[in-house]
């Protein structure tokens, strides 16, 4: 059967990634694996042009999804290219490729390539290990500059967690790692979207912190508001193992 493999680049590879075939790339070997998921797994390499995140996703099953629609990674840089372009007070991570296999087409395996943004660290373990940090209150107020112009434009956005961005203290800038846009059924992805951001609120502000995101968010729901921290409470459970899991085995 026809097995096509696909490379997207954005730019210039820096070496030794330019050099690389799509096999090369998807089963390169030496990098640390920074995060296990059920369909996905990231990985850490250090060379001599910086360090680099690979993304590897792995399509166990045939699904009709995975048949005709884009892979994955297309729409994670799709996505990222629209908060990029969309103002809401973060930026978002450098991707320099993605690419994916498919057979006839189904897709195989697909994977993502970004540049790791030098000094950052991973915004969840920031606010729950550095309470005293220098930054921290205009790391504060950009976090919830950012949930304010999420809410303002009605954005969609589904994983909405601390956990996929990364912060600068120095320069207390923001980064988005990962977003999915739901463009579809967008009244039904409202109603998880912003309580998993007000869920990450709960958990890793301080009553403080809390109190001032409240003062400025709740007057862009309104009435709204109430149900949004009701519905936050169903992911702090998960979130809180997530928080204690991070905590023990820091990256």
């Amino acid at each position: 059967m026809l097995t096509r493999t696909r490379i997207t680049t954005t730019g210039t590879l820096p070496e030794p990634w330019r050099q690389l075939t799509y096999n090369d790339i998807i089963h390169r070997q030496g990098g640390q694996l920074v995060n296990d998921g059920r369909s996905s797994r990231v990985y850490r390499f250090p060379d001599e042009n910086g360090n680099f995140y690979l993304k590897r996703y792995l399509y166990r099953k045939i699904h009709w999804r995975h048949c005709w629609e884009k892979s994955q990674v297309e729409r994670e840089f799709e996505n990222l290219e629209r908060v990029r372009q969309a103002n809401l007070g973060c930026r978002v991570i450098e991707i320099l490729a993605y690419g994916d296999r498919r057979r006839c087409t189904v897709l195989l395996d697909a994977f993502l390539l970004s540049r790791e943004v030098p000094g950052s660290h991973r915004l969840s373990l920031f606010l729950a290990t550095l309470p005293d940090h220098p930054e921290r209150p205009a790391i504060v107020a950009k976090i919830i500059t950012f949930a304010e112009r999420v809410m303002e434009k009605q954005l969609a956005l589904t994983d909405l967690f601390f956990r996929n961005l990364v912060v600068v203290p120095e320069t207390a800038e923001l980064y988005l790692l990962d977003i999915q846009q739901c463009r579809r059924n967008r009244k039904k992805a409202l109603r998880k979207s912003w309580p998993q951001l007000w869920a990450d609120i709960e958990l890793f502000f301080t009553p403080a912190e809390r109190a001032l995101a409240a003062e400025r968010l709740g007057p862009i729901l309104g009435k709204a508001f109430p149900e949004l921290r009701q519905r936050a409470r169903t992911f702090i459970p998960k979130e809180k193992r997530r928080k204690e899991f991070e905590l023990e085995y820091p990256p």
